[in-house]
């Protein structure tokens, strides 16, 4: 079983995803990816928020831990310092077609219920975990 970062990105209220676009439909996927082999956690993270966004973080609060359907072992992390200039990078921008589209989307607490975020779900339970870390 291979290990995810999740990092949710947070500003003046609101977390950064991605919107995807595909032809199978839309859902959001959360900043982060796997770790590769001899990486560490944090060594991932640092990179998937760079890859991805372009932003340079400070791992923040540790949020959870736990297994995602027999495919990943997900180690979520709240971020509210990061800095650079927003921007797609990394294999989201090489996999970026009319079809496949990668949009960034800052959405507010009160919307993560709504919304269908991989890798979820994400339950009242850890919407909290991401409430207190944020408070």
């Amino acid at each position: 079983m291979r290990n995810r970062v999740t990092l949710y990105i947070y500003r003046n209220g609101r977390l950064l995803v991605f919107k995807r676009i595909r032809e199978d439909g839309i859902h959001h996927v959360a900043i982060g990816g796997g770790v590769e082999p001899g990486e560490t956690i944090l060594e991932a993270a640092l990179r998937e928020a760079k890859e991805e966004t372009n932003y340079d973080i400070v791992l923040g609060p540790f949020l959870w831990e736990r297994e995602l359907e027999n495919e990943y072992h997900e180690y979520a992390y709240l971020v509210t310092e990061f800095s650079g200039d927003l921007a797609l990078g990394g294999p989201e921008l090489e996999r970026q077609t009319p079809t496949n589209q990668h949009i960034f989307q800052w959405v507010s607490l009160t919307e993560l219920p709504r919304l269908n975020i991989y890798p979820g779900p994400l339950t009242p339970n850890l919407i909290s975990l991401i409430q207190q870390a944020i408070a």
